[in-house]
């Protein structure tokens, strides 16, 4: 089966709303799990569509071993589909939309996805900083400084004193703890 993509939408005569593939990154979002996805993302996605604001988001892959998703969702074109079931205003709501609002995924354990991180943190075109990390992921270190990369190995966070996250393991870095 081909992956989706832009080239096998156009294939198929695929008519839904597709944001350009070099519409401008607008936002950079640290995280890419199914929440920012189906929630967040859709949000631009549709946001896309009713105002032409013509913005792309950049996933920032968070957990350095996260089962190669920046490789596999970046090998679609940055594409996928959100499927929303339920009621809403008292309709049964069934629809299928693809989500053309992301441009790329980067993975900052690796030298040139940091680059390109940080690279879209200066642009003239960012306008929103999406974040879905939690307080314990984050720490003021004042040594950090504007050149300083994560380093290619995690650290187990085995010594934290909150038992949820006795298992998670991050890299530590100037912003990790």
């Amino acid at each position: 089966m081909e992956n989706i993509s832009y080239d096998a939408l156009e294939k198929i005569g695929y008519k839904g709303y597709l944001l350009p593939k070099d519409a401008p990154e607008k936002v950079l979002q640290f995280g890419e799990g199914n929440f920012l996805r189906a929630f967040v993302d859709r949000f631009f996605d549709m946001g896309n569509e009713a105002t032409g604001w013509n913005g792309k988001v950049v996933m920032v892959q968070p957990i350095s071993g996260a089962f190669g998703f920046a490789d596999g969702i970046n090998a679609q074109d940055d594409l996928y589909t959100v499927l929303v079931r339920g009621k809403e205003n008292g309709n049964t709501v069934d629809e299928s939309r693809v989500i053309s609002a992301c441009s790329r995924c980067l993975n900052p354990y690796r030298e040139d996805d940091y680059r390109a991180m940080m690279e879209v943190a200066v642009s003239d075109d960012l306008e929103i900083i999406v974040s879905n990390t939690t307080e314990a992921g984050i720490a003021y270190d004042p040594s950090c400084k504007a050149d300083d990369m994560p380093p290619a190995l995690p650290v187990s966070r085995a010594s934290s004193s909150s038992p949820a996250s006795s298992s998670i393991t991050t890299a530590r870095s100037c912003c990790a703890s």
